[in-house]
């Protein structure tokens, strides 16, 4: 059984709650006995932080998945599109599993470290549709149009003449208030004297 010791309750809790339905079937929906089941395999990995742990459940979903797609696709009724996305889908998850695995080895090859708690990025499920939308790339940026590429050329264009005529407006501000302070001045030592002569009259 897993010691809990070393991990964050909540990302236990967390990556339980997503192994145990894959073993519901298999104990007559007993809740308690299928997270006891998920608990014992993760074990067998042996992790030692919580992103070990991350590590071995994410193998063990993906390893399950594959096996779940497999099993449908043997369905007579299913076209053979259908079975072909399955087996697709089930190469992907044994794929995902098997690089899990890998990050696992190398992290339990080092010597143990007292990483920091850290929030478990894991599939909404262990049902194939959240396995494989976790496993799925991000969709890249679209590309533009040459259309639309000039368009926000224009923008930039326009941002930057609306940057610089605002610097220079301010330039002739900051010029004008020079120019008046200086005035100021001038005016002042003008005045200075002829006060100083008035006074000796």
């Amino acid at each position: 059984m897993l010691n809990p010791a070393p991990f964050t309750a909540a990302v236990l809790n967390r990556i339980l709650d997503l192994l145990a339905p894959i073993f519901l079937s298999v104990v007559a929906g007993n809740a308690e006995a299928a997270r006891s089941a998920a608990s014992a395999l993760l074990a067998s990995y042996e992790p030692r932080t919580n992103r070990e742990l991350r590590f071995a459940a994410l193998a063990i979903a993906f390893s399950f998945g594959a096996l779940d797609a497999l099993s449908r696709s043997i369905d007579a009724e299913l076209t053979v599109n259908q079975v072909l996305r399955l087996r697709g889908n089930a190469n992907a998850l044994n794929r995902a599993a098997h690089q899990n695995e890998i990050r696992l080895d190398k992290r339990t090859a080092q010597p143990e470290a007292v990483a920091p708690d850290e929030a478990a990025a894991l599939p909404a499920s262990s049902g194939i549709e959240d396995l494989m939308e976790f496993v799925r790339p991000a969709a890249p940026a679209p590309a533009m149009s040459r259309q639309q590429r000039r368009f926000a050329e224009r923008q930039e264009e326009k941002r930057q003449q609306r940057e610089q005529e605002a610097a220079r407006l301010e330039q002739r501000a900051a010029k004008r208030l020079a120019e008046k302070a200086e005035a100021a001045r001038l005016a002042g030592s003008l005045t200075r004297p002829e006060a100083a002569s008035a006074a000796t009259m």
